[in-house]
């Protein structure tokens, strides 16, 4: 049985990325796995952002997967003090997350929720976001302006989430 779980293991180590993907994509190597360099990432190691904003996009990322799909991303905690819920309690966390997420669009605007959707949710490339927000203007320059937007909405989502203690 244990010489079927590590073909099993060998095949998926042997996955990779098609061609046409990574001919689209920026890929980076984090152990045995190639990883998509997202727009946060891009602007981390640009020294653009720092741990507070790549760790707002982190939670924004998170909260907009549980509030619109309703789906955990990531391990799931349970402390001493934490109860199993029941679907209730599920949908009520799940509407807490997307009141908190409409706050924040009442807060910093549609045009940084727009941003938002295309930097995380969508995983769009600062080239991507740039033909679609500025279709007039040169793809640098526009692809500048949007990599400016993105560091300076992640800075307001840190102080967004400070500032509501949430």
């Amino acid at each position: 049985m244990s010489a079927r779980i590590t073909k099993t293991t060998d095949k998926f180590a042997e996955m990779r990325p098609t061609p046409e993907r990574l001919r689209r994509d920026n890929f980076q190597n984090e152990g045995d796995a190639l990883r998509v360099v997202s727009t946060v990432q891009a602007l981390y190691d640009a020294q653009d952002i720092g741990d507070d904003e790549k760790a707002a996009a982190e939670r924004w990322r998170r909260e907009h997967l549980f509030a619109t799909l309703g789906v955990v991303d990531g391990p799931v905690r349970m402390g001493v003090t934490d109860e199993k819920g029941d679907v209730h309690t599920w949908m009520l966390s799940r509407g807490k997350c997307a009141e908190r997420l409409s706050r924040l669009k009442d807060t910093l605007g549609l045009g940084a929720q727009v941003r938002l959707e295309m930097m995380l949710a969508r995983e769009m490339s600062f080239s991507a976001m740039a033909r679609l927000l500025y279709p007039s203007l040169s793809e640098a320059r526009a692809r500048m302006k949007v990599s400016a937007q993105c560091s300076f909405l992640l800075e307001q989502l840190v102080n967004f989430y400070r500032k509501k203690k949430i």
